[in-house]
This record gives C-alpha cells, structure tokens and sequence, in this order.
C-alpha cells in the first residue's frame, strides 16, 4: 500500500460520514463541541477526492447530498449545523447563501465523473452544466468577470465589488471552457481576468508573490487591490491569511495541466519567498513556513500549519524544486496535529499531483518538445513475449519527458494523453477479433516539468488455462494494446505576452499512437485436458 492510499484511508475513515441516504464532509473536531457539520467547500473537496479516487459510491453518496442540500439559486448552501436530536439545518450565519468555492468544486467533481463513470442512474454532465449555469448567474461579476463571493454578494451590496483569490480555482475554469459548450467564451474571459488580476497582484508585491485573503474593486482604475481592512471575515482579510494560504496549491494545480507560462512569474515568485523561508529555518522540529503573513512577507503569527504548508508542497512539486520539496515534506511529515483543512488539502493535494486522467492540455508559451513523437514506451512486456496461462505479467511503460538532444519547437507542445488503458485482443484465423480491457485509467503524467523521463509499473494476470483451452493458441493470436486516452480539448485563445493585441493559438503536437504488442502463449491442451493436471 502506497503512502498516498494509506493517508486516503485514513482521511476518509476521520471524516467522510454519513447522513440519511448520503455522504458528507466532517469539517470540525468532536473536541470543539461545535453544532457545524459541514459546508460546501468541504463538499467540493469530498467530491473532487472521490472522482480522483474512482470511488463512484462514495461520489454517489456525495451528490445525493449535495442534491438536498441545493439552495432556491441551484447552488449548495454553504453550511449546515446540527439541531441536536441529529437532525441537519442550516447554518446560523447565512446558512441557506452559497460559497462560491465549493460549487466550482462541485460543478468541476461532475464533469470529472462524467468523463469516468458516463451515464447512468445519474446524469452527471447534465448536473455539471446546470450548476455551472447558475454558478456564472449568480456567483460571478458580470462587469469584470471574477468570481463573487458567493451568491449573495449581488450588485447593489457593499460585497458586490470583492473576490477572493482563494476561488480563481483555474483548474476548475479550465474544464469549464473545455465541457460547459454554451458558455465557453465566457469561461475563456474568466481564465484571461483571473490571470490578469494574479499578474497585478504580483506588482504590487514581487518579493513574495503573496495575495491577500480578499481583494476589492478599485472604483477609478477598475482593478483589484487587497482589501485595506476587515471586510468579511479578520482583521486579517488584507493578508495572507486562512483563505489564500490556498493560493500555491490551485496556481500550481493550474500551471500542471496547462503550463501557461503567463502564470510561472507568480510562482516563482512564492516558490522563492517560501523557499527562502525553509533555507533560514533553524529549528527542525516546526517548519519555519508560519500560518499567515503581511504581503510584504512579514509573519503575524509564531507557529505553522499543514493548511499553509502542504500547498506550498504542492507548489515545489510541481515547480520540480525538489530539494526544497524534500526539506518542507520532512516537516509535514512530522506533524502529528490534525484538522480537516489541513487534512483535505494534503490529500487533494497528493492526487493530483499523481492524477493525470483529466489534463486538459493547451498553452500560450514556447516549450521544448521531444524531438520525436515518442513520447509513450513499453518496457514490459517486449512484443512476442512468452507467456503461460495464468501468468503475472508486469506492465511497464515510460513517460518520456526532454531528452538532452530535445529541439526548441515554438509551434506545438508536447500532446500527452489524458491516460491509457491496455487492451488484451484474441484474432481468430477467419479474423475474427475479441478484446476486453486489462487495465484501465492508466496515469500518463510526465515527470515534474519534463525534466526526465517517468516510469509506471503494473501487474495484471493473463487468463487461465479455461480460457485457452477455448481459444486454443494454434488457432487464435494475441496481443496487448496500450490504447491511449484523449479527452476533447479545445485552445484557449490569449493574448501573447510579445504582442498587446495579438491573438495567438499555440496548438498541441501530435497525438501518441497507440502501441501493439504481439504475444506469444504457450499451452499444452492435452496436458490441460487430463482431469488430473491441477495446473489450471
């Protein structure tokens, strides 16, 4: 068992629960005696971690909830409390209002599912593109294109003119544009206003790349600045404070699948803000990261949380920083505390890292390429393998990331599938063919920026003697084909960062063919036929 399926095991024994027929998200401690049970971000996160997990039952249990729980807009309300004879209702602060967050999360966990599971029972694209409806009609300013902060913010109330950073959740927008037809250049304006309003942000602050927890509409200049006080929530709202710490991890999520290289200054810009915090670090015991900061990075508060650290993890992961990845995991792996935040973004944190099957892939950026088009190869097994009924095959294949003779392409970026699946297939001499699917949803990341290469190991069990003594071997050929997996994805078109007014598309590379391998079975049919061979 991996160290990523134990922390699930453990994440969803402490907090996935149960409620009449569904599923919910505990998001306190027993020990605070607190009536809350749930919200709509936690739910978000829920839903996102079953889909990532192919866990439909839980996903199941997630959205029927989540279905009685929808407010007179469509979207989730964003909290319930417990009565006390164990019966849900809403929660006491504006219970039955939205949080834009965890609809993205929730809309975005749909058309995942969509793509995984299809139709059935329930219709999740369906669902997806109904709540992404009512998330662009009531949780977004229609004037500026970014998120409100939830459906209650409408024009005309003093919230109208705020966002906060920690729901330009980009990943999110990305599926959007890509599976949400009718508004698609809707959602491509709310990427380019996101991206823009980050790049402003870093002006102000280009020694830490640090976002405040909520920012405000400047009246004059019609863009975002943080807040100057407390407008929803702390003192700390002009911070970098409990919402934003968040910021790391979905701008990098985000920069995973599309590398847009409009968005690397910004990360960069944390990656070193943070980095440096670890270099200085003396006290091993507690990461020298602390839970909230001043934008000119200067920290409020004496000690750290995973909520602040494993985002920033996540941020050096997929930066490829590996030193400081492995210097800021030893302290993560040192906390003992645990809380659902900090919990849930670890663990939503780890698979995506380890996730590829939803990549959605275009860029606005030159990018070094293979200079083939290889960019899959097996290494196990090798075409015309012997094998025996019954055997345990391993199933070997490598990612190939940029060799040293790589070639500077300013035309196409590498095209790597979504994922993969292997397909065991039986011909018959009349040409007759048979398949089923030996493996499925095979991860098809590229290592960390494509530095080197990445290799993905399997096992599967070829079919018993039962199964040759049918399809004997002298009259049927066989073969596994690794099938790779695309899903439909379209360019965002943007403005190129050389030219204010220039239109640029930059499209994707050559789509990896799939990969057949011959091989070859050896079977004894009249051995197999003596009732006494135990063999089979």
């Amino acid at each position: 068992m991996t160290n990523t399926e134990q922390a699930y095991g453990k994440w969803r024994s402490k907090y996935m629960k149960t409620y009449k027929n569904g599923l919910y998200v505990y998001y306190k401690e027993k020990s605070e005696g607190s009536s809350a049970m749930t919200c709509s971000e936690a739910h978000g996160y829920g839903m996102l971690i079953a889909v990532l997990k192919r866990n439909k039952q839980d996903f199941d249990g997630l959205y029927r909830y989540f279905q009685s729980w929808k407010n007179k807009r469509g979207l989730m309300q964003w909290q319930q409390k417990s009565s006390g004879n164990g019966t849900f209702v809403p929660g006491d602060e504006g219970g039955e209002n939205s949080a834009t967050d965890g609809d993205i999360d929730i809309t975005t966990a749909l058309f995942l599912a969509a793509k995984v599971w299809g139709k059935g029972e329930i219709d999740y694209r369906a669902a997806a593109t109904s709540l992404a409806s009512n998330l662009w009609k009531y949780c977004f300013n229609h004037s500026t294109f970014l998120p409100l902060v939830g459906d209650w913010a409408s024009a005309g109330d003093s919230a109208h003119v705020l966002t906060r950073p920690s729901d330009f959740i980009l990943s999110g927008f990305l599926t959007f544009y890509n599976e949400d037809k009718a508004r698609q250049e809707t959602w491509a304006k709310v990427i380019s206003a996101v991206i823009k309003t980050y790049q402003a942000q870093l002006v102000l602050h280009p020694d830490t790349g640090l976002v405040a927890d909520f920012l405000t509409l400047d009246s004059k200049t019609k863009t975002y600045k943080p807040v100057t006080k407390q407008v929803l929530e702390s003192k700390h709202d002009p911070d970098y404070n409990w919402n934003s710490c968040r910021v790391p991890w979905r701008l990098a999520h985000y920069f995973k699948l599309s590398k847009d290289e409009k968005v690397r200054p910004i990360l960069e810009a944390e990656a070193k803000f943070f980095g440096d915090l670890l270099t200085r670090g003396r006290n091993d015991t507690e990461c020298p990261i602390r839970a909230g900061y001043y934008l000119n990075g200067k920290s409020y508060v004496n000690y750290s949380d995973k909520a602040f650290n494993a985002p920033v993890s996540f941020l050096f992961r997929t930066l490829g920083q590996t030193q400081q990845l492995q210097q800021i995991m030893k302290y993560i792996n040192k906390d003992t505390e645990s809380s659902y935040y900090g919990d849930t973004i670890a663990m939503l944190g780890y698979l995506q890292a380890e996730n590829s099957r939803f990549r959605i892939l275009f860029s606005t950026c030159t990018l070094l390429v293979a200079a083939d088009n290889s960019l899959i190869a097996v290494n196990n097994p090798v075409a015309n393998q012997v094998l025996t009924p019954g055997q345990q095959v391993i199933v070997q294949y490598t990612v190939n990331g940029i060799p040293p003779n790589g070639k500077h392409v300013t035309q196409e970026i590498p095209n790597y599938p979504d994922s993969m699946d292997v397909i065991f297939r039986w011909t018959g001499k009349n040409s007759i063919s048979n398949e089923f699917i030996a493996l499925n949803g095979l991860n098809t990341d590229p290592y960390p920026g494509s530095l080197k290469n990445q290799v993905y190991s399997h096992r599967w069990k070829l079919p018993n003697c039962h199964f040759f003594r049918r399809y004997q071997p002298s009259e049927w050929t066989f073969a596994m084909i690794f099938q790779t997996q695309y899903s439909e994805s379209l360019p965002v078109p943007v403005n190129h960062h050389n030219a204010t007014k220039k239109i640029v598309v930059v499209p994707l590379g050559p789509k990896q063919s799939n990969i057949t391998l011959p091989l070859s079975v050896v079977f004894n049919a009249t051995l197999m036929a003596d009732p006494h061979h135990k063999g089979c």
